[in-house]
């Protein structure tokens, strides 16, 4: 095993590990944060919220928009043909329940394709749908079918995919594939399987296929697993990945569009997506949803390139590749040092030259000493105003009146 200097582990990328996967050739990002981000409690679009967003996705190089339900309401449907009619790059898909009403509004809104949901599992199946397995069967490609009459692209959404029959689940497919069918969707709805289960399931149904078509995967978060699952299907083949921007979705949400991007290039070396872009249209969806981010939220987190501690600050300073997987501008954010409690000499001096201001190594320690003593006692980091403040008490030898000044 030949070590490599890299900014994530080198055993990614060792032939020794490469060999235990079957990495798809290319990558699709099916994005859904259009529909099933708006299943997120508390989450409601305007149809020109969805076109701009739908505008983001686009210039990050989403191949697909999974756009919203036009059966559900009449504001869905004029939003489906606002984004249909821009001329995005990106292919557009409508959302539909098997009955061909639903599939009538996706084509007439002139979709690409069509998103079938329809579940194969005998939960689903006895409790919800109230119908056996033959009724299912002859329904699904009696659906398939009719969308294919419609000219649509069709995704065979199996909700429920890890929880239903293999068996059965695998004769639907293989029936609705020689019907036209051009992909079918495993979905963990209830985020209920873990990663080498998910491995399996997807290498497994790949195998059963009489005929080869797309394989598409999208992972619910509800065991915190979602992007592990999701990464777990590309390492089975999986060529396509159902996802939503910050994870929206019912419940506690999917995959985040944003962490499968960063982690399918950092890790894996697929995709060609513009990683720059990814603040802006984290913020913005933030920022139209109404939710709050948590600081710590990956690749958009406020606190995803803030270093607080002085060890990790001076190693930073000497190098980012010590404590950064990789750089703040891939994703198009800033490193930040924070200056408080933990910072070090060497973090002081760093914040002193970005503001051009010159001190003696005494003063440095005097600064440092001040700062940990104002940080703890105030119980948050200083602002560069802040900071200026006590480097000026420094300068002016004025410390014991400014500390006698704290709160």
């Amino acid at each position: 095993m030949e070590y490599r200097e890299m900014s994530v582990s080198y055993y990614n990328f060792l032939p020794e590990v490469r060999v235990l996967m079957e990495l798809p050739g290319d990558i699709i990002i099916h994005d859904t944060t259009l529909r099933e981000g708006e299943q997120a409690a508390g989450v409601v679009y305007r149809p020109e919220d969805k076109l701009y967003i739908a505008k983001l996705l686009d210039e990050v190089g989403i191949q697909q928009i999974e756009a919203g339900f036009p059966a559900a309401s009449r504001g869905e449907r004029e939003a489906l043909k606002m984004i249909v009619m821009e001329g995005l790059n990106a292919k557009i898909f409508g959302f539909a329940r098997a009955v061909k009403s639903d599939i009538d509004a996706v084509a007439d809104v002139g979709a690409y394709g069509v998103v079938m949901s329809f579940p194969p599992s005998d939960i689903q199946l006895k409790y919800k749908l109230k119908i056996s397995r033959e009724e299912y069967y002859d329904r699904a490609i009696e659906l398939v079918e009719y969308a294919k009459s419609r000219g649509l692209y069709i995704t065979f959404s199996a909700e429920d995919s890890t929880r239903a029959d293999f068996n059965f689940m695998v004769k639907v497919f293989n029936g609705i594939i020689e019907s036209g069918c051009d992909r079918v969707r495993i979905v963990d709805t209830l985020g209920c399987i873990h990663p080498t289960a998910m491995k399996f399931l997807i290498k497994s149904i790949r195998g059963s296929l009489k005929k080869k078509v797309p394989i598409e995967v999208h992972c619910h978060n509800d065991h915190g697993l979602a992007v592990a699952n999701t990464l777990a299907a590309v390492e089975a083949g999986a060529e396509v990945l159902s996802t939503s921007i910050l994870g929206l979705g019912e419940r506690c949400g999917l995959a985040p569009t944003e962490e499968v991007i960063v982690a399918l290039k950092n890790l894996y070396g697929l995709g060609s997506f513009k990683t720059e872009k990814l603040y802006k249209l984290c913020r913005e969806v933030e920022r139209i949803t109404k939710l709050t981010l948590p600081p710590h939220k990956p690749v958009v987190g406020i606190n995803a390139f803030a270093h607080a501690s002085g060890i990790h600050q001076h190693a930073i300073l000497e190098n980012p590749i010590c404590y950064e997987p990789y750089p703040p501008e891939m994703v198009g954010q800033a490193r930040r040092i924070v200056i408080g409690k933990l910072s070090g000499r060497h973090a002081i001096k760093a914040k002193l030259a970005e503001l051009g201001i010159e001190a003696t190594d005494e003063e440095v320690l005097k600064i440092t000493d001040l700062v940990k003593s104002v940080s703890e006692e105030r119980k948050s980091p200083l602002s560069d105003e802040e900071f200026m403040n006590l480097v000026r008490a420094v300068k002016e030898n004025s410390v014991n009146q400014l500390t006698s000044r704290s709160p």
